[in-house]
């Protein structure tokens, strides 16, 4: 996961003075754990440890967010869930069950990655969430 800036992290507990603060300095680094070297914070007020990835569309997976974003983006050229899958080496049920699922959870962040990191353009963003919004409707039938 590389360098953590702990000031973009704020304190989920609800109980915490400091919830939901940004650049308190009441934020740390604990530790990395897991495949991913993923950073465990801890908040110097309550005491309360909790994952980079907290609150976010990658908690929990053990797939690098790499490889999940840029599945994303590849939905966009290959127009297909299980051809996504097959490109990125990935079971087809991640694709569509997880990962798509949580991007559509948490789309302002992952359109804001996409647009920042994977130099997409504002017309491939778009065309990801009507993509998504597609698929959405179909799974509720």
């Amino acid at each position: 996961m590389g360098e953590v800036n702990v000031d973009e992290f704020f304190c989920p507990n609800e109980a915490c003075p400091d919830y939901g603060k940004k650049g308190k300095g009441n934020i740390v680094l604990k530790e990395h754990y897991g495949k991913q070297n993923t950073a465990l914070l801890r908040c110097k007020i309550c005491k309360k440890t909790f994952s980079e990835n907290r609150g976010t569309p990658f908690f929990g997976l053990h797939t690098p967010k790499e490889t999940v974003l840029r599945s994303m983006a590849m939905l966009v050229e290959k127009g297909s869930i299980r051809g996504t899958a097959r490109a990125m080496g990935a079971n087809k049920d991640s694709v569509a069950l997880l990962w798509l699922k949580r991007a559509g959870e948490h789309c302002e962040e992952v359109t804001e990655y996409l647009l920042r990191d994977l130099n997409l353009s504002q017309v491939q963003i778009d065309e990801i969430w009507t993509f998504v919004k597609k698929r959405q409707k179909s799974e509720a039938r």
